[in-house]
């Protein structure tokens, strides 16, 4: 008895359909993982009441009350209270109405420990109305602005309305982990700082706290760990011996190991204002780089930062870490600046 054979036609369709069931099955399978967003950090904000110019029928409070009350439905996000901000301005003799002025902003947001400050500005144009924000980063100055506009007839109601979506975004940017941010950061400065990698740096920064010295160089320990992340080299004397700065200076040695350059600097750090419980300090940090052998300054800088904590000497070491950072930052910007200059002078 034989088998009955099946059609060649019909052969090739049955297999075409298993091939696809086949690729059906695994698709799934295939296809890409959507990336993984970083969770969002959460950041201390402190809005100041918001300037409104001539015209506009709504009061700066109101206006700012809807901000804060827009900013206060956003996850991860705390308001500074605005009992707090009057009783900071009132001890520093500031006044918190239309405060525009970012520097003076950023001063009181350090004062009561804000990551940024918000300021801005109502103002009417003919038949349309404008809003512009200004969020501050209190360690780094870095602005962000948040604008809107809509026809006056639509009231303060429509031109709230407009913020609301450009606001949120930003804000969700700045909730970037600052991790994150961070090695972007770092990985640009490294790139800047070419002209500078390899090098060795000796580093010797004197540091106080209202007038005693620190036993503990945070300032200077902070430095060397963002000189080594940039592919600098740091050596910190160790109880040198006297004439040792001379030395180094006059021959670019330091204990028989060439030095290109010294890193040397003052931190000073100083009470600021006790809030609900904590201690909040002050610190600035000026660094200059000399090149060696010789005495001659290849670039200055500074850095002020403010930080809290429940016990004093640990706020202020923070603070001198955080203004260390940024005067180091500031630093390697400028002499990498100077640096590449001088190599494109010398090949003309």
């Amino acid at each position: 008895m034989f088998m009955q054979r099946r059609p060649p036609l019909l052969l090739a369709i049955a297999s075409a359909f298993l091939l696809c069931g086949v690729v059906l099955a695994d698709e799934p399978s295939r296809k890409p993982k959507k990336p993984d967003v970083p969770p969002a950090r959460a950041i201390q904000l402190a809005v100041f009441d918001l300037d409104v110019t001539e015209g506009l029928e709504v009061s700066p409070k109101a206006l700012t009350d809807q901000v804060v009350a827009m900013l206060s439905t956003l996850p991860k996000v705390t308001l500074v209270s605005r009992d707090q901000l009057i009783k900071v301005a009132n001890e520093h003799e500031i006044a918190l109405s239309g405060l525009v002025d970012g520097d003076t902003a950023v001063r009181l947001g350090r004062f009561v420990s804000a990551q940024y400050v918000v300021v801005g500005r109502a103002s009417r144009i003919g038949q349309t109305d404008y809003l512009v924000l200004r969020i501050v980063d209190v360690e780094t100055t870095v602005q962000t602005t948040v604008a809107a506009k809509a026809p006056s007839a639509g009231g303060p109601e429509a031109i709230l309305d407009r913020l609301t979506e450009p606001l949120v975004k930003n804000i969700r940017m700045l909730q970037t982990p600052r991790k994150e941010k961070e090695d972007q950061e770092i990985a640009a400065l490294r790139k800047l700082a070419k002209p500078l990698a390899g090098k060795v740096v000796v580093v010797a920064i004197d540091e106080e706290h209202i007038n005693r010295p620190l036993d503990d160089p945070a300032a200077q320990m902070a430095v060397v760990h963002r000189l080594e992340r940039l592919g600098i080299e740091a050596i910190v004397p160790i109880e040198p011996i006297a004439g040792w700065k001379e030395h180094l200076l006059a021959s670019g040695k330091y204990d028989d190991r060439k030095v290109d350059f010294l890193l040397e600097g003052q931190g000073t750090s100083g009470f600021a204002a006790r809030l609900q419980g904590l201690t909040s300090c002050r610190a600035r940090v000026e660094l200059r780089l000399i090149g060696l052998p010789g005495r001659s300054v290849t670039a200055t800088e500074r850095g002020v930062a403010a930080d809290v904590d429940l016990v004093e000497a640990l706020a202020a070491k923070k603070a001198l870490e955080k203004a260390g950072e940024q005067a180091c930052d500031a630093l390697i910007r400028r002499a990498a600046r100077v640096m590449r200059e001088k190599t494109e002078t010398q090949k003309q």
